[in-house]
């Protein structure tokens, strides 16, 4: 009797003009949003390659130890064409520093070439989906009660040998099968799209996390569909049904994700981060104090109060420590290497003291992050948003954990650093080894002649010539498939399709079919 029900209403709802508006809607959308966020992608990978060759250049270019900084440029995920998440909020490149730990990526983060065309939200296909199938899911569902009671087939269903659950059941099952063609046929769409683009290619377990968000787009289709039959078992009148169907429409879609930011914003108020610098800024000044106070010191014992000159011709020295220098005389390049080495500890702990009070920012910013995300719970489509991004490896969990792994190269690249002594290497800052520098006249045959090659002596020992090839490289960590990320959320959605099944037989066994 369920499949006979189901069938019947399978046939009327095939004929039906919603059916053929909503098929051609998704025929027109569907091709236009996938197209736009291929192209996006294909974008972001163009600029991916374009900062990988300049990060690659820039490292061999540098001929001294102290320029090498490596960048370390995100790759783009080729499933951000389903769902792009906070993608297009993020830069696409981190560059190592001793003095700062990464907060966030740098450099490219718009796919646009003008940011002035960039006037419309951001859509993909996830969100297309969500939007249409939810409307189209409440369109066909809305009636699917008040409809048959209007007509007087209920109440002659019911007095005959078709049972209130069998009748509940069928009508499910001809709503699904009405509205998942609709749904595969989207997918099936989308996937030819990228299939067709030869710039793109899917590994095995990112074409299994799309199979796995169709199998959860049919949930969530479900789920719509059984809210529609709620508010249809709950009403007397198709019109009545419709009215509030298009309110929780309107509500879970667009209401509740606004309702969510501005409810996480105003509970956890993070600080402007523009305090953050001015401490920042603070911590710059004592340090280079610090620094100050070490140039007068050094250059006093060096100097012999001014008895030496110092040459500080073809000098260039940048914030994070890259610095490179020419001279002929050995005095000058022990000054510097006496400034460096004596500086080592104190950039070190300047980043140290900097990290401290952004990484309290960034549990803030997290902490409000995550307090949107459970309000926003309130919304199956929301749910199912996070879910799609948690797949999709767009979301800020996965953000979070990459730039955890740079923050984690980054001390490996500092013990490489330090376990070679390279703050005290002549390599560091000058191509010449220290043999090639030429005892400064004025010092010769006097005691401080003696002071200045001990402290060559002591310095040689460090001498590291430049050899690329050990420097440790960063190596992305392996991404889970997502769905331990998604794993909570997937249960919430399914927890949500149950209390709705049980309220709509509950609605239902009551309902008054005269």
């Amino acid at each position: 009797m369920i499949w006979l029900i189901a069938k019947k209403d399978f046939l009327l709802n095939l004929l039906s003009v919603r059916f053929i508006i909503g098929f051609v809607l998704c025929l027109i959308v569907i091709p236009f949003t996938v197209t736009i966020s291929v192209d996006d992608y294909i974008s972001q990978v163009k600029v991916y390659e374009t900062e990988n060759k300049r990060a690659e250049k820039e490292m061999k270019d540098a001929s001294v130890w102290s320029y090498i900084r490596p960048t370390i440029v995100l790759k783009p995920q080729p499933l951000s064409i389903f769902s792009n998440g906070i993608s297009n909020n993020m830069g696409n490149k981190v560059k190592v520093s001793f003095y700062n730990y990464p907060l966030f990526p740098e450099g490219h983060a718009n796919t646009r070439d003008n940011p002035l065309l960039n006037a419309f939200f951001s859509i993909d296909f996830v969100k297309v989906i969500a939007i249409l199938i939810s409307l189209l899911a409440l369109v066909f569902s809305y009636d699917a009660i008040t409809r048959e009671r209007e007509n007087g087939t209920l109440k002659l269903n019911l007095t005959g040998q078709v049972s209130r659950i069998s009748f509940l059941f069928g009508k499910l099952t001809g709503l699904l099968l009405t509205l998942l063609p609709i749904l595969l046929f989207c997918y099936i769409l989308a996937c030819l799209i990228i299939l067709i683009n030869p710039a793109i290619s899917f590994s095995a377990s990112e074409w299994g996390n799309i199979v796995l968000l169709f199998a959860l787009s049919v949930v969530y289709m479900i789920v719509f569909i059984l809210i529609g039959m709620l508010i249809s078992s709950l009403v007397k009148h198709s019109a009545s049904s419709i009215i509030l169907s298009l309110l929780c429409w309107i509500w879970f879609l667009f209401l509740i994700p606004n309702i969510s930011t501005y409810l996480s914003g105003s509970i956890r108020k993070t600080p402007l981060y523009d305090n953050v610098e001015m401490t920042i800024h603070e911590y710059e000044k004592e340090y280079l104090e610090g620094l100050r106070n070490l140039y007068f010191q050094v250059e006093n014992d060096i100097s012999q109060n001014d008895k030496i000159m110092l040459s500080h011709d073809n000098y260039f020295s940048e914030m994070d420590g890259e610095k490179y220098f020419e001279t002929s005389n050995i005095a000058t390049a022990i000054y510097n290497l006496e400034i460096e080495s004596g500086n080592e500890q104190a950039v070190f702990d300047l980043a140290d003291k900097k990290w401290a009070l952004q990484q309290d920012y960034l549990n803030k910013l997290t902490d409000q992050q995550q307090l949107q995300q459970q309000i926003a719970w309130l919304s199956p489509s929301e749910i199912f948003r996070q879910i799609s991004e948690s797949l999709c490896h767009t979301n800020a969990s996965a953000y979070r954990s990459y730039m955890e792994s740079i923050r984690m190269y980054r001390e490996t690249f500092i013990r490489f650093y330090r376990s070679n002594n390279l703050f005290k290497s002549i390599t560091s800052y000058t191509p010449k080894k220290l043999d090639k520098f030429a005892m400064n006249e004025e010092v010769i045959g006097t005691p401080h002649e003696q002071y200045l090659l001990s402290k060559k002596a002591e310095y040689e020992k460090y001498t590291k010539d430049l050899n690329k090839d050990e420097i440790p490289l960063y190596t992305a960590t392996s991404q889970n498939s997502g769905v331990t990320d998604a794993s909570g959320r997937i249960t919430g959605l399914f927890s949500i399709l149950t209390l709705l099944l049980v309220g709509i037989i509950w609605a239902f066994m009551k309902y008054d079919v005269r």
